[in-house]
């Protein structure tokens, strides 16, 4: 008998594996850039989105069946080689359950008016174009996300969190992304790994990022655990969501935030 997938199992579970060909690029997608402001790790942030679950009361609309036959929409089925791949990916296992998961939770008293979408769904002429953003149904940015393959050892974002210098170097882009655009939140993903990021500035007007730690697709949610809490990566999407629907845009005027090398 199929299984009903509602919206607190659907954001708990983690995304498909990503079906690599043995084929593909090789090339490092890094920018020749750098950040040299203040960087920070995210304090709580894993405890804040188990709480944000825990606490939530979520509505109980069925949003698809789970089959015990192989799932044909389920699974990553189409082999990908190169970013383009990557981002599709993301928009279906991420983007499209999420877009579903803010809809179903939207209340009279709380509307999730936030959408996964492709930076040219906005009016904007800013010269970039960063790989995937959240909006409102205004057109308003809200997030800002770069994307990158994640088989290239340069793009992989756990094996450089203990780096300073490596980090600094792959977080460069996405937080030039935010700065310019005025985003308060954004976020790295290569799809296996997600690292969350938030601009963030104190009473004497300094600003800096704060990253959370690396959450990777294969990890399901499991409260059991909270030392620290395992989360999963549309928890966590769900959560920065939820931050941003009061959030207006930022003016971050610091300079020289972002080098060449």
């Amino acid at each position: 008998m199929p299984s009903a997938i509602n919206p607190k199992k659907a954001v708990e579970s983690a995304a498909p594996a990503l079906n690599t060909s043995q084929h593909h690029t090789n090339s490092s997608a890094l920018h020749s850039i750098y950040f040299v402001g203040d960087l920070q790790p995210w304090p709580g942030f894993l405890s804040a989105v188990q709480a944000c679950h825990e606490n939530r009361t979520w509505r109980q609309q069925t949003l698809g069946y789970m089959i015990q036959a192989r799932d044909l929409y389920a699974y990553g089925n189409v082999e990908v080689g190169d970013e383009h791949g990557v981002q599709g990916r993301s928009q279906k296992f991420f983007g499209d359950v999420l877009n579903t998961i803010f809809e179903s939770q939207s209340t009279t008293e709380e509307n999730i008016n936030l959408r996964f979408a492709d930076f040219k769904c906005i009016q904007s002429t800013y010269p970039g174009t960063p790989d995937v953003i959240l909006k409102d149904s205004n057109h308003a940015l809200k997030i800002v996300g770069e994307l990158k393959a994640p088989w290239i050892g340069e793009h992989q974002i756990k094996r450089r969190i203990a780096n300073v210098r490596l980090l600094r170097e792959i977080l460069a882009q996405p937080i030039m992304y935010m700065k310019d655009l005025g985003c308060m939140y954004g976020f790295l993903s290569t799809y296996e790994e997600t690292i969350f990021l938030r601009q963030v500035v104190d009473n004497n007007g300094v600003w800096r990022i704060e990253y959370s730690p690396v959450i990777l697709s294969s990890t399901t949610y499991d409260k059991r655990v909270t030392t620290p809490p395992v989360v999963s990566v549309k928890q966590c999407f769900f959560y920065v969501g939820l931050n941003t629907l009061n959030q207006g845009p930022v003016n971050n005027m610091s300079t020289g935030w972002i080098v060449d090398i």
